[in-house]
């Protein structure tokens, strides 16, 4: 069954970590009020951190009873599973993205003046960081915080029309 607690507005309009911090209000809403831990074993929203097995489950996927106990694998099937797969050796190398795919995957970085909020420029995340001499760790801060930093705000939303 599915139920719809609140509605959070358009995809993208809120932060993940919004989102993890509503459906944690709802877990432990749910949880503190009416122990109903057979629903969601994970204490934690967004992760599985905390997350124990109960004993049931430990002994069924522990020896004879795990399923993949006394499987024997072809050599075939090894050599797979730990072959090299970088460079030349993954199937997709040399494979060009579509100018479309290399958009979606491209997450852009909108630049102001802090002062009087002018648009400076667009950049994707990798130039933005290497044109105004920031660390990618820096930008990702203050592309969380909103806050400005050496007299520009960084902002994943456009901030002007």
């Amino acid at each position: 069954m599915l139920v719809i607690l609140e509605d959070l507005g358009k995809t993208g309009s809120v932060t993940k970590e919004y989102m993890l911090s509503r459906e944690q209000f709802y877990l432990d809403l749910l949880f503190n009020n009416y122990s109903l831990l057979i629903l969601n074993n994970s204490p934690t929203s967004g992760t599985t951190l905390g997350l124990k097995h109960n004993s049931e489950f430990r002994i069924r996927r522990s020896g004879i009873l795990n399923p993949m106990y006394n499987k024997q694998f072809s050599p075939e099937f090894k050599y797979m599973q730990t072959r090299d797969k970088t460079g030349i050796n993954n199937p997709l190398f040399g494979t060009k993205k579509s100018i479309i795919t290399l958009a979606k995957l491209t997450k852009l970085v909108y630049v102001y003046n802090a002062k009087e909020m002018s648009h400076i420029g667009t950049y994707p995340t990798i130039k933005c960081s290497k044109t105004f001499k920031i660390g990618k760790d820096t930008l990702s801060k203050y592309l969380k915080s909103g806050q400005a930093y050496k007299g520009k705000i960084y902002s994943r939303t456009k901030l002007h029309n």
